[in-house]
């Protein structure tokens, strides 16, 4: 038996090459330190000179806004003679994704969605240029094509600034009067990061067709509010929007643009106006580039303290400065692929700490348990490598895979995430090339020195760590001897494993879905009005002014800044409100918006809607639109469905309920087109924050009670319903291509583990990490109110490549030891007792590491707590449950045939679909495996009999 396994596990010298890399480095040990200090010193001066400070990566949008004035004072007019014909133009082209046009009393805009991959400014010029050529807008008729971007105004400008009025009483002539003279003086400064600088014109002018003259309106108004003196106060006021130069660095344009402000006020004191930098990128960006910095040291004080404690002081410095190195070698790639420095990079980098740890960890403490067995610092950084390369090379590649998937995600959502795959691929990639060739460098100079070599070096940690490892295998030793015992223990492990796994499909119904949910914490509100029809622009500012006031009220100490940026006017205004950071302030941002909500439930004159301000896309609201050339039956159907939807509860999956509080009609004032079919669109609000759930829920109950027949009642037909989900569709989108994806992530880990393991039973072993940490993730997600959501779905990437680590250390050292000639229960229980401490040292430096962020910073506690709580099942299931599962794997290795297994697999796949196609819970999948299993030994049983007798 023995010679048939040998042949088995025989070496194939492929991992040769590894260690005569390190040991070719360590021999140039001079060459190797001046090479760190180049990369350590480049990579220093990218963070702190070279990588532009950015509010978020360039991303190609793909949209045109066109747009312009007729000024007919007639909706219904304009929507036939201007937005009707530029649908029809727009709708012949082959690039167009979407479109949708509003056409009001003076003015019209259409919104042009592009398919991926479209160069949405060259495709809009060609686009205007089409219409203009067609010859079919009214002579009086004005059109222009913008190109939006992501900023503070709609135009997408990087910065505003914000000129009001000290006193009340100013009109909107003067307002725009100031805003020009500042724009002015800011070009005249020739400031070197700021392009263009120009006022957001509150007025629009074209020609009356039945007049002949030039009418000049008033559409957009702004305000402006800061605390000065212990009160808050609101001003009238006008935004000039500044557009900065390619590759600026915000930081740096925040602070030009502060300085020609100032002085500008104070060459202008006496006007009754001024001026302050109100829209700016750089106070998030440093606080994101604080909490980096606070959370890297707090995370290397981790790894240090944890380190010293599980493997040893000297050890633990190599994994604090192999951690610096990677991190340091990982913004220098990312300055020279010309990334800069912004929200998603930084999100990245901080993710990266938990996840660069291992590898540097894994080889540190490989070089301190060699040097207790020998005396030779080249034998033992040779044979440390040898033992460790292996495994940590597929322990990378898996983890490197696992964020494969979000390099495919298209639209919007993925151009903007494309740094996340990017920045930690990198880094882990940089992190294995660290470990094998500095960590010897370091260990050279640090671990393996005279006095730290031999078997004399004693540890207080080793010698527990070799306790714990010994009693976790005590039931393998006690039933190696006896069948009977090996298959109880055995049986009893694999029950609790499985136990774990259904429970965790148990607790993972509620828990609620949501792809981008608002933070729990968050320093800035977002407040939405809504005005009736009809409402005049002077009826408007008064209704804003009212709610600036209880703004003003209710917030109190807890206010800093707010703003309207322009985007208000007689059918809606939205305002950015900036409160005191949650480090200072004891009530929440959720409670901040409950209270204001509550004041503004009986508010008159607008409908109003209060927020939270994310780092993710706003909350989609559900918006159902009736298409139909019928305008008074579709407004029939849109009363009679608004009527339907206000205050109507939902029931989620778990049984918990949730209400749509706020509910309304298109405004009949407005003309409409999708795809340049006319609709009038019902609008809904939820009074919890799950949208992804709820938008679901409510399509549902309006699928429910408007069937075909009840539409038919109102003379409509049944395809007259469509949904209208924005930003959340897109996001759907997006994660679905996410969950497709995952399938082929783990066939393609699969393949490369079975390549590197030389076997098709052991990848799937080392896939049970994966499993045993769906308990932890979703306990930890239930117990922290938190959803499953985009960032928690991060998390979960990052965790398969953590988790999946530690099965194939202990693996791949078990398969080391069988190739000796071990039995499986020697090998098994070897590997543990060989791989204990950087198992357990990895988990909990990455667990330590991440708990301060997790404690500081709301945003990022959905992916901490996946990363932290999966980590910590996994690790306790694979330290506990999964030797007996390698012993299973082994027996089944010589007693059943690869066929059996396939079999095994696609039986157990087709029995679970059917199983869950038909409604069963997604928890018996695991009991469906195990009682197949059971079935394949017990037929390979007795086929074994039969064969021996």
């Amino acid at each position: 038996m023995k010679k048939k396994l040998k042949k088995i596990y025989k070496n194939d010298g492929r991992d040769r090459l590894l260690p005569k890399y390190s040991l070719f480095i360590f021999d140039r040990s001079r060459t190797a330190a001046i090479l760190w200090l180049f990369l350590a010193l480049f990579g220093a001066l990218s963070y702190t000179t070279w990588l532009k400070r950015a509010g978020f990566p360039s991303v190609n949008v793909p949209f045109s806004i066109i747009s312009g004035t007729y000024v007919v004072r007639d909706p219904g007019r304009i929507d036939h003679e201007v937005a009707k014909p530029i649908d029809d133009i727009v709708l012949k082209d082959s690039r167009v994704k979407t479109i949708q046009s509003e056409a009001m009393s003076t003015q019209y805009a259409v919104q042009v969605q592009y398919k991926d991959g479209t160069d949405a400014v060259a495709a809009g010029k060609q686009i205007q240029q089409r219409i203009v050529d067609a010859h079919v807008l009214p002579p009086q008729a004005t059109v222009k094509t913008e190109t939006p971007k992501f900023g503070f105004t709609q135009r997408g400008d990087d910065a505003v600034v914000s000129v009001y009025a000290i006193q009340k009483g100013a009109t909107a002539e003067q307002l725009a009067a100031q805003g020009t003279q500042v724009a002015q003086y800011l070009m005249e400064q020739h400031l070197p990061t700021v392009k263009s600088a120009s006022i957001i014109d509150p007025f629009v002018k074209g020609i009356d067709p039945a007049s002949g003259w030039q009418v000049t309106s008033q559409v957009n108004f702004d305000r402006y509010g800061e605390r000065t003196h212990d009160q808050n106060n609101f001003y009238d006021a006008i935004s000039v929007g500044i557009t900065q130069k390619d590759g600026a660095d915000v930081i740096k344009l925040d602070n030009q643009v502060r300085t020609a402000v100032q002085a500008y006020n104070d060459a202008h004191k006496d006007s009754g106006f001024s001026a302050t930098l109100s829209g700016s990128y750089a106070p998030d960006i440093k606080s994101q580039i604080s909490e980096l910095q606070r959370a890297l040291l707090e995370g290397l004080i981790a790894v240090l303290i944890v380190g010293s404690i599980v493997i040893a002081i000297r050890a633990s410095i190599i994994t604090v400065i192999s951690m610096f190195t990677v991190l340091s070698i990982t913004l220098g790639v990312l300055y020279l692929i010309g990334y800069t420095l912004n929200t998603i990079t930084l999100f990245s980098l901080i993710l990266c700490l938990g996840l660069v740890v291992d590898d540097t960890i894994i080889m540190g403490e490989a070089i301190d348990a060699q040097r207790r067995r020998h005396k030779d610092p080249r034998e033992t950084v040779h044979v440390a490598t040898r033992k460790v390369s292996r495994a940590m090379v597929a322990a990378t590649s898996t983890a490197i895979l696992s964020f494969s998937p979000l390099l495919f995600v298209g639209g919007i959502l993925g151009s903007f995430i494309r740094a996340i795959p990017v920045t930690v691929i990198t880094s882990l990639l940089v992190s294995l090339v660290v470990a094998l060739t500095f960590i010897p460098l370091f260990a050279r100079y640090l671990l393996l020195g005279k006095k730290q070599m031999g078997s004399k070096v004693h540890e207080p940690a080793a010698g527990i760590e070799a306790k714990v490892a010994h009693f976790v295998g005590t039931p393998m030793l006690w039933a190696r001897n006896s069948k009977k015992k090996l298959f109880t223990v055995g049986i009893i492990a694999v029950l609790i494993g499985f136990l774990f796994v259904g429970a965790a499909g148990f607790i993972f119904q509620k828990v609620t879905f949501n792809i981008f949910p608002p933070s729990k914490n968050t320093n800035g509100l977002t407040l939405q009005m809504s005005f009736p029809q009809g409402t005049t622009i002077m009826e408007a500012e008064a209704a804003a002014d009212h709610a600036d006031g209880i703004v003003a009220e209710v917030l109190g100490a807890n206010f800093k800044a707010a703003a309207y940026y322009e985007n208000a006017d007689t059918n809606k205004a939205s305002v950015l409100i900036d409160i005191v950071s949650y480090n200072a302030r004891s009530v929440t941002s959720p409670e901040l918006v409950d209270q204001l909500q509550k004041r503004f439930d009986a508010f008159t004159g607008a409908q109003v809607k209060v927020g939270q301000k994310d780092v993710g896309p706003p909350a989609s609201a559900f918006t159902v639109n009736i298409e139909t050339t019928d305008r008074q039956k579709a407004l029939h159907l849109a009363a009679d469905m608004n009527t339907f939807l206000s205050g109507r509860e939902l029931t989620r999956i778990s049984g918990a309920k949730a209400k749509i509080t706020t509910t309304s009609i298109s405004n009949p004032g407005a003309y409409e087109r999708a795809n340049g079919k006319l609709f009038v669109a019902v609008t809904a609000n939820f009074d919890a924050t799950d949208t992804t759930t709820l938008v679901t829920l409510a399509k549902a109950a309006v699928n429910k009670e408007f069937t075909p027949e009840k539409l038919a009642s109102y003379g409509l037909s049944k395809d007259v319903i469509n949904y209208d989900l924005g930003q959340e569709q897109q996001n759907q989108d997006s994660f679905k291509t996410l969950a497709l994806a995952f399938p082929i992530v783990l066939a393609v880990i699969f393949l490369l583990l079975a390549l590197e393991f030389r076997s098709l039973l052991q990848p799937l072993l080392i896939f049970m990490a994966i499993p045993f940490s769906l308990f932890g993730i979703t306990l930890g997600l239930y117990l922290t109110d938190n959803a499953f959501s985009f960032f928690a779905m991060l998390g979960f990437f990052a965790l398969i490549g953590l988790s999946i680590k530690n099965t194939i250390l202990l693996t791949d050292y078990a398969n080391q030891l069988r190739r000796e000639g071990a039995s499986a229960i020697d090998a098994a229980v070897g590997a543990l007792s060989e791989r204990f401490r950087p198992l357990i040292a990895t988990s909990l430096t990455a667990v330590v590491s991440l708990l301060p962020l997790t404690l500081s910073s709301p945003f990022w506690q959905g992916l901490t707590v996946v990363l932290i709580c999966g980590l910590l099942s996994s690790t306790f299931m694979v330290i506990t449950v999964f030797p007996y599962y390698y012993l299973g794997a082994e027996y089944m290795r010589i007693r059943i045939t690869r066929t059996a297994c396939l079999s095994w697999l696609l039986l157990t796949g087709i029995v679970s679909f059917g199983l869950i196609k038909a409604g069963a819970n997604a928890g018996v999948v695991p009991l469906v495996a195990l009682l197949i299993l059971v079935a394949e030994i017990v037929i390979a049983r007795s086929r074994h009999r039969r064969r021996t007798v």
